[in-house]
């Protein structure tokens, strides 16, 4: 119900339940509040809000005063002014600032605005220890402390983490972490919400304290995981010296995790690459094939040289051995542009569909599951609707307060606001199972008899949504068929869950709708990862919950545009906008697009143009010679390089030494590579293999866009300008391109042939022009504000936030009865133990950004194996100390963890330490046989103390 009132003389609108402070701030009129946020709970403590009602006596708190039909308000007047400035001086007398802000904090404002002075009864001494806390990303002073409690409200209400509390009574009144202990000890994820929130700075952002008044934000998207956080760069002397919260970012609002706030100082650390480099026996023509090993020395040279000597190679690969003798790797770390441009620079320059990324070793299984059931392979709703709008969700496989922490705390509010139910299904106590109705722990590689004995008791109880089945699906009757198989206590003995807990979990899923199943690659990465999606999308067909708020499949993914990626085709067996290599109407319409002709055959169109064309004005262009066989994976194309049947390797910021499963064998295949160029900017385990090193710039050194894990584009802008001789990697490829196509003797001659791009928004419009769920995406729409989740077929068109809510994009989803098969290796008597793996709060992927970022490597050194405390007692392990984890493939130093987080015959390890650290090179490279994704998520280990090291605890 809405209703009127004035404030200071104006008509406004206020709705039922609004308070006068929520109306003021809703039309744009300020009120001066210091407790008061719009995202946190009523306090009420400040008074700094006090406004004037017409026949009142008094003024009243306008954050707690509800707002009533004909009310008039005054927001400023000369007593409220007078009012305002005796609350301030109040709070100056036990208030001793630093005055080193980057930036003039809230508080400071309003006692610089009503001219408040420090009273002259004001205590002298400092009441508080000065950064009493070890915490690395933020600094404690509660001497500027104005026990507004904002810190307290933000770590509970919007990071669910507890961490602060208010101790003591009266003067002595005080903020604590956890029970008087360090904020780490209190289980901070070091998000730094409470900075955020903080209006005095008493907590306050290590890192940038005391660097002096900033020159410039810039306003970007995280580098980071796939949630698609926003922020803003804050810049001094060209250099990032600190993040700031921005409301308006779409995602995240003013929430942050530890990677996003504070993971930023790798941008400027000496490891960075900034000169091109090259093997010292590829300068001269006999060193094509000299030796690896004899091919030691780095030299760095000239653009020029560089590009001269890759370009003059790929050219000559392809004449000599024909285009799938060369193998290229586009990164998911990269924006869509990026990505993009590898894929044409693969198809219409070097005549190949060899080129994928880490997409496939994170979600291509969700890619084939999804698409097979639905006809699309994304995501089908948005966070904040599953956020806001689930009744209940099914969490399988995503650790996501580590994976994707922002959006973990948003599901850990829904639990605690709405009472959304929360099923969790992992192998592991992970932290979000704290938050669950319940947990389900089933063993590593179960997923779809555990999904199907779900199912099983659904149909048993008759919970399935008859009407929706009927009405928009098909196969169902033989998919019934199939899961009739899996009884309960079949389900009990192959998953390890008692029957009475499948059963219960049955029940809430079934009885809480809409519901939202979410996942990563828990589920993913296993030789059944197609299958275990298909088991999901069953699940959601079955209860009715695709096409409507709060329901859908909502796989998360892994890198901060790997989606993205995969929509502008960097895959083996799609042009953009997922349009099948095998279509031959597809192949004719990019080969139309990105035609090329033969320069011996073109003859200038008149001596004051550089233009070309045919000879004989009926002459066609020449086809790009693509065919319609799907090209070779990253593993493929990674096992073909060790073999010499691809020649030439190009690397686009991947790591594919330290991230693909079996990392020995990885290595083994690229140190006999014939030839690999690495465009990076670091020197990873890769690099090391490179004959020529082409250095890229960071994410704060260019723009373009990034779409996050719910088909959200999103821009990301330059606010540092490059470091060194780094070029942004769409002007590398670009340019590399146009060598290429000059030795080739080739000219642009399609209407999106062309590789002079003035910037990333020209390369936009061409893929906007040819991918039809990018149609309306732009460079001016997005600066606008607009927010664009694809698809977006037409300029006008505002984007599709839930996909399939009339009709699936194949028409009828289609269930698929799926069979229950092993892990392709199991525990036996050798390796007694099932091996797990995954990330960690503190690092991100490979780890060559986190490792360089202070903070980070601070807090989580060294790597870390799981064990539970009943297979530490047996095999004589002890917390803290080093250990060894062993497969039939290879071997990982780590330190032992001993914890009930995993259950007994299972360890748990994450890959973001390089070399002997690395738990890939322990890994399965077995895999999937339709998403040939790898098996990273289960293989037969066996844990020992590492007797060499094993003298002092290591961590």
């Amino acid at each position: 119900m809405s209703f009127r009132l004035t404030i200071n003389g104006a008509n406004v609108e206020a709705d039922g339940g609004e308070t006068i402070l929520g109306v003021a701030r809703r039309h744009g009129i300020e009120i001066p509040t210091l407790c008061d946020h719009p995202d946190l709970s009523v306090d009420g403590s400040c008074r700094l809000c006090l406004v004037e009602l017409a026949g009142m006596p008094c003024p009243v708190a306008s954050c707690a005063f509800p707002a009533a039909e004909g009310l008039a308000v005054t927001t400023e007047s000369p007593a409220l002014s007078d009012e305002r400035r005796g609350i301030l001086e109040m709070l100056l007398a036990d208030y001793e600032g630093s005055g080193v802000a980057h930036e003039e904090t809230e508080f400071e404002r309003w006692v610089r605005h009503y001219g408040a002075q420090r009273p002259a009864w004001a205590r002298s001494e400092r009441r508080f220890a000065v950064d009493s806390d070890a915490n690395p990303f933020i600094r404690v002073d509660f001497n500027e402390c104005i026990l507004c409690t904002r810190c307290v409200r933000a770590c509970a209400e919007v990071q669910g983490r507890f961490v602060w509390g208010v101790a003591e009574r009266g003067n002595d009144t005080r903020i604590v972490a956890g029970a008087d202990t360090t904020m780490l000890d209190a289980r901070c994820e070091s998000c730094g919400a409470c900075a955020a929130y903080c209006p005095t700075g008493a907590l306050t952002d290590r890192a940038s304290f005391n660097l002096g008044i900033i020159d410039r934000k810039v306003t970007t998207t995280c580098p980071y995981c796939g949630v698609g956080c926003q922020f803003d760069v804050n810049v001094r002397d060209d250099r990032v010296v600190a993040v700031t919260s921005n409301p308006a970012a779409p995602v995240n609002g003013l929430s942050l995790c530890v990677k996003g706030r504070y993971g930023h100082d790798f941008v400027d650390h000496p490891d960075r690459l900034l000169r091109p480099r090259v093997r010292r026996e590829l300068l001269s023509v006999d060193g094509w094939r000299a030796p690896r090993d004899a091919r030691g020395e780095w030299v760095e040279v000239d653009w020029d040289t560089a590009l001269d000597l890759v370009a003059s190679k790929f050219a000559a690969v392809h004449r000599d051995s024909g285009p799938d003798a060369l193998g290229l790797l586009a990164s998911a770390k990269c924006s869509n542009e990026e990505n993009y441009l590898v894929q044409k620079l693969a198809r219409q320059v070097l005549g190949t569909h060899n080129v994928d990324h880490c997409a496939r070793l994170c979600h291509s299984s969700t890619v084939a599951g999804l698409s097979m059931a639905f006809g699309s392979g994304a995501m089908s709703n948005s966070m904040d609707d599953v956020a806001e709008h689930a009744a209940a969700m099914f969490l399988i496989g995503s650790n996501v307060t580590e994976q994707h922490p922002v959006f973990g705390t948003r599901i850990r509010q829904a639990v605690l606001r709405r009472g959304m139910k929360l099923v969790v299904a992992d192998p592991r106590k992970i932290d979000i199972t704290e938050f669950a109705t319940l947990h389900v722990q089933h063993r590593p590689g179960t997923d779809v008899a555990l999904l199907n004995g779900l199912m099983y008791a659904i149909l048993a109880a008759e919970a399935h949504d008859r009407d929706f089945i009927r009405r928009r699906t098909e196969g169902f009757d033989e998919f019934r068929e199939t899961v009739a198989k899996y009884p309960p206590k079949l389900v009990a003995e192959i998953t390890g869950v008692p029957v009475e807990q499948l059963l219960e979990a049955a029940t809430l899923l079934a009885s809480h709708r809409p519901m939202a199943a979410v996942w990563a690659m828990g589920i993913t990465q296993h030789t059944t990862g197609v299958m275990n999606v298909l088991c999901l999308a069953n699940l959601q067909m079955l209860l009715g919950n695709m096409g409507v708020a709060g329901g859908g499949v909502n796989p998360l993914r892994g890198q901060n545009n790997v989606q993205g990626a995969c929509d502008v085709g960097a895959l083996p067996n799609v042009f953009p906008g997922y349009q099948a290599v095998t279509d031959a109407d597809a192949l004719t319409k990019f080969d139309d697009a990105w035609s090329l002709a033969r320069r011996d055959r073109l003859q200038p169109v008149s001596a004051d143009e550089d233009r070309l064309k045919p000879a004989a004005a009926n002459e066609p262009a020449t086809s790009l010679g693509l065919t319609t066989a799907p090209g070779q994976t990253v593993t493929e194309m990674v096992e073909a390089a060790g073999c010499g049947q691809i020649r030439a390797l190009y690397i686009l910021g991947e790591n594919p030494a330290s991230t693909d499963p079996d990392s020995n064998h990885v290595r083994r295949c690229l140190e006999q590579a014939e030839f690999i160029v690495v465009q990076e900017i670091f020197p990873s385990e890769t690099a090391a293999y490179a004959d020529v090193i082409l250095p890229g710039t960071s994410w704060a050194e260019r723009s373009g866009t990034f779409t996050n894990t719910e088909r959200r584009v999103q821009l990301f802008r330059q606010a540092v300008s490059a470091r060194g001789d780094a070029r942004p990697d769409w002007q590398i490829i670009a340019e590399l391109a146009k060598r290429v196509l000059e030795l080739q003797e080739r000219q642009p001659r399609g209407p999106c042939a062309a590789w002079n791009y003035a910037g990333p928004a020209e390369i936009m419009d061409e893929i906007a022009a040819l991918t039809p769920s990018y149609t309306g995406v732009s460079y001016e729409r997005l600066e606008r504000g607009e927010r664009l989740q694809w698809p977006v077929p037409s300029a006008e068109h505002p984007g599709t936030p839930i996909l399939h809510c009339e009709k699936f994009t194949r028409g009828k989803g289609r269930f698929h009865p799926v069979e229950h098969l092993p892990a392709r290796e199991l525990p036996d008597h050798d390796y007694p133990l099932l091996l797990t793996t995954g990330r960690v709060l503190y690092h991100w992927h490979g780890g060559e950004m986190t490792r360089r970022s202070r903070g980070l490597a601070a807090v989580y050194p060294e790597s870390l194996v799981e064990v539970s405390p009943e297979d530490a007692v047996r095999l004589g392990i002890t917390d803290g100390r080093p250990v060894i984890l062993e497969s039939r493939r290879g071997r990982q130093q780590a330190v032992a963890v001993v914890t009930s987080r995993v259950a007994a015959g299972v360890v748990f390890g994450n890959f973001h330490f390089p070399g002997e650290r690395n738990v890939n090179n322990v890994t399965n490279a077995a895999l999937d046989p339709v998403a040939k994704i790898p098996e990273y998520k289960v293989c037969a280990v066996r844990l020992t103390p590492d007797a060499q090291r094993s003298g002092k605890p290591v961590s």
